[in-house]
């Protein structure tokens, strides 16, 4: 009997989002290009700023959470 490899949620969730942030980039004019290229992890973005580079990685809350907790204002 084979297994069903399980979807991990969050990369489907941060590609799916790196892919609309990419695009709109490209419509402003930047280039873009895969962190893979440069080693670093799927789903990083390098973009090329007139002065430097920019890496923009998306990051998911921890493992076993889904959602970010607002902190309290302290009154």
């Amino acid at each position: 009997m084979r297994k069903n490899k399980k979807v991990d949620v969050k990369k489907v969730a941060k590609l799916e989002v790196m892919n609309v942030i990419e695009k709109a980039l490209i419509e402003a004019g930047y280039e873009t290009s895969r962190g893979e290229t440069y080693g670093m992890t799927e789903g990083t973005l390098i973009v090329g700023h007139d002065t430097c580079d920019i890496q923009i990685k998306p990051i998911t809350p921890k493992a076993g959470v889904t959602r970010y907790e607002p902190i309290p204002d302290e009154d």
